[in-house]
């Protein structure tokens, strides 16, 4: 296919993986992004665009892209004991946070660089805050990148951005969708490399294909994996050399042998590290680079190593053990600086570069609160749930598995008809309304499975899949709003119905029925609540603190 028109090519690409793969990968090519060649000029009227075209995003306003329906809307109507915000760590009652004194001040007596460069990498699919719970204290998310990104074009300081990859954590179609979207914020970011990371390449190769741009630019960066579409579109470089601020970088990734050990998809040919960078260092020499950077998708003793060996790299960029990162590089050679970003996007790196090589400076800055929601990244987040909205749970091959128990769901309300007083504490509880907690949200969330595992009754909350009998949408199984009893307890259909008479049981069923749904506050503790108050949604939680205030 050398020659062929892209844009002719994506065409039947179409039409290929809509009849193949049921249809959902056609959403890519409405939404086509891609940035970049070999060597990437400045323009003189905005340095810091990328290629990559833009994205159709929808305005976030539009409230009827996620009006529920009217008997719902009735119910979230209907006074509350707990407004949503209690959810969220009851953040009207809270002072404002001081991020400097809680995470430090950034750029201190730093003078205007010649160039920036902005670090990052290992997103594992958290494009917001990590977390949903006590939002002040999360840290990360492509909004607050993009406030970073705006207040160093406001410092007009010349700036490039490039990323080690890994934008996901999982496959499937909500991660594919997520890729594309976190593809299009780097664009809108400004990104002139992209990595791969091991869940990346899992999915399949035409969602990467999809954002070559109309001239067959693409955004993706590595040294040691190929892809069958190289060849004809030359979909992952081995290498990009940077222009900005009057200098030269020369940008190299590489996949570590570590992470490919788990990497499954014959559309990709990878190469040890060692073997692919040999030839690649000494073509990025030829350009005469004044810096070269190495982005590595490895794991730190891989990255050591790797910098031990190829010492023409002057840093050596990686995930990385701790979180937080170290604040400053680590020398592994006289001329080789390795630097650590974290994991889930919560740290971007700033290298600061001046005509005194001598004279380099690093910031590691959290992404935290000071930094604002952004309108073009926000607009972004609005079309990624309305996507969800529109592909539904069948549309993103997400069916009812049956529960583990082979229990099934019948709503709290049933549950009410016999445990009454626990009912009612239930139902002053923020648990009750965790369903209306989505729906309010500014760019509501009921429509992603990602948030609805634990806002909804009958879900798997950690896998993001629906049991048999569990919450379906709003119209089908309102009696499943909120994080109901079942989450706990278990499905109750069996129990209610023994207990109604519905089902002949003898005496030693019916009580088998009722143990079952006996849950001890040792189980509690230990094996139930911290499936949803986890560290990245409830890093405050503890149960002892938490469990009086729903005891029943």
């Amino acid at each position: 296919m050398r020659g062929r028109n892209p844009m002719a090519y994506r065409f039947f690409l179409h039409a290929h993986m809509t009849c193949t793969t049921c249809g959902f990968f056609a959403l890519f090519f409405a939404i086509l992004a891609g940035c970049g060649d070999n060597v990437i000029r400045e323009s003189q009227r905005d340095r810091h665009r990328s290629g990559i075209p833009l994205t159709k995003v929808v305005d976030p306003g539009e409230n009827e892209l996620f009006q529920p329906p009217d008997k719902v809307l009735q119910k979230i109507d209907q006074k509350a004991p707990h407004e949503p915000a209690d959810a969220y760590g009851d953040s009207k009652a809270k002072k404002p946070k001081d991020y400097v004194s809680l995470n430090g001040s950034i750029f201190v007596d730093w003078k205007k660089p010649k160039a920036a460069i902005l670090l990052s990498g290992l997103l594992d699919g958290y494009v917001e805050p990590c977390g949903c719970a006590g939002l002040e204290n999360q840290k990360g998310g492509l909004n607050r990148r993009m406030a970073l990104v705006e207040l160093l074009k406001e410092k007009e300081w010349p700036l490039a951005a490039i990323d080690l990859g890994g934008m996901v954590r999982r496959f499937g179609p909500q991660a594919a969708i997520k890729y594309q979207v976190a593809i299009d914020a780097h664009r809108i970011l400004g990104y002139e490399a992209i990595g791969l990371g091991t869940h990346d390449l899992q999915l399949p190769s035409q969602t990467l294909l999809s954002q070559l741009t109309p001239e067959g630019k693409s955004p993706f960066v590595s040294a040691n994996v190929r892809s069958i579409f190289d060849e004809d579109f030359g979909l992952i470089q081995r290498y990009r050399v940077i222009k900005v601020g009057g200098m030269r970088i020369g940008v190299t990734q590489v996949l570590g042998e570590t992470f490919a050990e788990n990497l499954q998809n014959a559309d990709y040919e990878y190469q040890p590290p060692e073997t692919a960078l040999e030839p690649i260092v000494k073509r990025l020499k030829s350009e005469k680079c004044d810096l070269l950077i190495l982005l590595a998708n490895t794991t730190v003793e891989e990255a050591r190593s790797l910098g031990e060996t190829f010492t023409d790299f002057n840093y050596v960029v990686v995930a990385g053990d701790s979180d937080p990162p170290p604040p400053e590089p680590e020398a592994i050679q006289p001329h080789v600086q390795l630097i650590e970003l974290g994991h889930k996007g919560m740290y971007v790196g700033v290298l600061g570069l001046y005509e005194n090589p001598q004279q380099v400076r690093y910031q590691r800055i959290p992404l935290d609160g000071r930094f604002k929601d952004t309108d073009s990244i926000t607009r972004l987040f609005a079309a990624y749930q309305d996507q969800l909205r529109t592909q539904g749970l069948a549309g993103l091959a997400l069916q009812a598995n049956p529960h583990p128990t082979g229990r099934q769901f019948v709503g709290s309300e049933t549950c009410a008809d016999c445990h009454s007083d626990a009912y009612e504490i239930w139902e002053a509880t923020p648990h009750s309304h965790a369903t209306e907690t989505l729906i309010k949200l500014p760019l509501g969330r009921q429509y992603d499975p990602e948030c609805l595992s634990c806002h909804v009754t009958g879900w798997e909350p950690q896998e993001y899949y629906p049991f048999t009998s569990g919450y379906e949408d709003q119209e089908k199984t309102p009696h499943l709003f909120g994080n109901g009893c079942e989450n706990c307890h278990g499905g109750g259909a069996a129990h209610v119905a023994a207990e109604n008479g519905d089902v002949d049981v003898d005496e030693e069923e019916l009580t088998r029925l009722r143990d079952q749904m006996h849950v001890t506050l040792q189980q509690a503790e230990k094996n139930i609540c911290v499936r949803c108050h986890d560290l990245d949604n409830s890093p405050e939680f503890e149960f002892k603190t938490y469990w009086p205030h729903v005891a029943h």
